[in-house]
C-alpha cells in the first residue's frame, strides 16, 4: 500500500489477502493451475522492505554492479 494509507484499511487488506490464502476454492484453482501458495504475511514484507532501506551504501553499489552487468 502507499505511504500514508490508514492503517485500518491496510489491516483489513491484510485480513482478507490471509483469508483468500485459506478459501478451499482458491487452493483449488491453485492447484489446478499448478501453482504453489507459499504466502508471507504483510508483516513480513513489511520489515523486509524497510530492511532494504537501510543497506550500506556500499553493499548497495556492489548489488547495481552485478544486477547492471
Amino acid at each position: 500500500m502507499p505511504p500514508g494509507t490508514p492503517k485500518d484499511r491496510v489491516q483489513l487488506l491484510r485480513k482478507g489477502f490471509q483469508e483468500t490464502l485459506k478459501d478451499p476454492e482458491f487452493l483449488a484453482d491453485a492447484q489446478r493451475s499448478k501453482l504453489g501458495v507459499d504466502p508471507v504475511s504483510g508483516e513480513e514484507v513489511e520489515r523486509t522492505i524497510a530492511g532494504l532501506f537501510k543497506l550500506d551504501a556500499g553493499l548497495i553499489a556492489k548489488m547495481k554492479d552485478v544486477l547492471y552487468k
